[in-house]
């Protein structure tokens, strides 16, 4: 891939996407990005990380860029995996903003099968703005997927997500956290440029990188704002790109519906 272009100075905001075999769902993903509503131009900049595609998720994606004002960045990850690929994302990202003299502009993250609501990033600057660090998305399945999971499944996840959410509620957080949901995850995280620069990054793990971010702000005394208004749709798939996320946890619970 050739280097990046300069930087607009008037970006606010860089989304990260990274993508590995993605050619079904990145075109979708780009789109809603694309869409976002009360920006102002030049304000925002998408990175699609490429993760060793071999299919047409480039082809589709410079497809959905064609038709789009917000510009699209493409970057070649040196190494296999989502962590590496999200972490060659928000490093770039972070250095764009930082190069504007903008400490507190937003990297904000999600993943190529996912579709983002329309004001996804307004409601993440407005947050920014208010002083979040770091900000959590609600992550939720489309109507479909829950319909072809069934009942059953969806009542386990549910039963696990108010287990996890009391457990957040109960804990010991930094100061100023704030817990509308309990979700943290590559589909739909935020920090500001300085942050992620005070942290250290995200580690290239090859899955649950997120988490293991997430544990690195929490360390380092960020309060992360899981906030509502900030919402995410994601796909369902049993068969994940990584070893380990939505996809291994959805796969589980219906063999143990299956039983």
């Amino acid at each position: 891939m050739s280097a990046l272009p300069a930087t607009d100075p008037r970006l606010r905001c860089c989304v990260v996407v990274p993508a590995h075999e993605e050619e079904e769902l990145v075109g979708a993903c780009l789109t809603a990005l694309a869409g976002q509503v009360d920006l102002g131009p030049g304000e925002l900049e998408m990175l699609l990380v490429l993760d060793d595609c071999t299919d047409r998720t480039t082809e589709r994606a410079l497809a959905a860029a064609a038709v789009s004002a917000v510009p699209l960045h493409l970057l070649e990850s040196a190494e296999r995996g989502v962590g590496a690929a999200r972490r060659a994302g928000m490093d770039a990202a972070g250095d764009r903003l930082l190069s504007l003299g903008r400490p507190g502009g937003l990297i904000a993250c999600t993943d190529a099968d996912s579709v983002v609501a329309p004001d996804w990033v307004a409601a993440q600057l407005v947050a920014a703005e208010r002083g979040a660090k770091a900000i959590g998305g609600r992550i939720e399945l489309g109507a479909a997927d829950r319909e072809a999971l069934g009942p059953a499944v969806m009542a386990d996840r549910s039963h696990r997500a108010r287990r996890r959410h009391s457990s957040l509620l109960a804990s010991t957080t930094p100061a100023g956290s704030t817990f509308e949901h309990w979700q943290f995850s590559g589909a739909s995280m935020a920090v500001t440029a300085e942050t992620y620069r005070r942290v250290g990054g995200i580690a290239p793990d090859p899955a649950l990188e997120d988490e293991a971010f997430e544990h690195a702000l929490h360390s380092a005394g960020i309060a992360i704002e899981r906030s509502l208004a900030v919402r995410v749709t994601t796909s369902a798939r049993l068969e994940g790109r990584a070893p380990a996320g939505l996809a291994h946890d959805l796969a589980l619970a219906v063999r143990r519906r299956r039983g």
